[in-house]
């Protein structure tokens, strides 16, 4: 007589049980990890679009702005752009760099608009607006309130961007 070759019915549901019970336990946790690298993306690419318009604006010897994509607070989670200071919108045909958001879940806060206040980057790298530059809320309504999983960006008067992590209801 030969030997049974395989898995018994008993052993197979209890090998899914525990394999259910592994994948609850581990499913919000993966949530949280993937709102925080959405996160920490959008602050990403918002970081490397002010260097690169601090180095454009040197480049071309001209004032560089970076502008929200819609002219409202929260306008920048709907992207930005980079162009010369001539630019009134990121339609405009002389934009050097759109960007556009990755995550629908991300709000992106600053009091940086279009047409008034606008993050403007003088010639040789500096602000325009000199010390009293604001500050970049990254952040998501997904994130757990005592995750520091939001970001803050702020830029000091030599137009240099540095990014913190900070609490989801935290401001900057």
């Amino acid at each position: 007589m030969h030997g049974q070759r395989g898995f018994s019915l008993i052993e197979l549901i209890v090998t899914l049980i525990v394999l259910a019970i592994a994948a609850s336990i581990a499913m919000p946790n993966l949530t949280q990890f993937i709102v925080r690298q959405r996160v920490s993306t959008q602050a990403s690419e918002l970081l490397n679009a002010l260097a690169y318009a601090r180095s454009e604006a040197s480049k071309i010897n001209s004032n560089v702005v970076v502008i929200p994509a819609t002219n409202a607070a929260t306008g920048w989670s709907n992207g930005w752009c980079v162009g010369p200071s001539s630019i009134a919108n990121c339609n405009d045909a002389a934009v050097l760099k759109s960007y556009q958001p990755n995550a629908d879940s991300v709000n992106i806060t600053s009091p940086y608009l279009q047409a008034t206040n606008k993050l403007t980057f003088r010639r040789d790298g500096t602000l325009l607006s000199g010390i009293s530059a604001e500050s970049f809320n990254i952040t998501s309504e997904r994130l757990e309130s005592s995750d520091n999983g939001a970001r803050c960006i702020t830029l000091n008067a030599l137009g240099k961007a540095s990014m913190t992590k900070v609490n989801r209801d935290d401001g900057c």
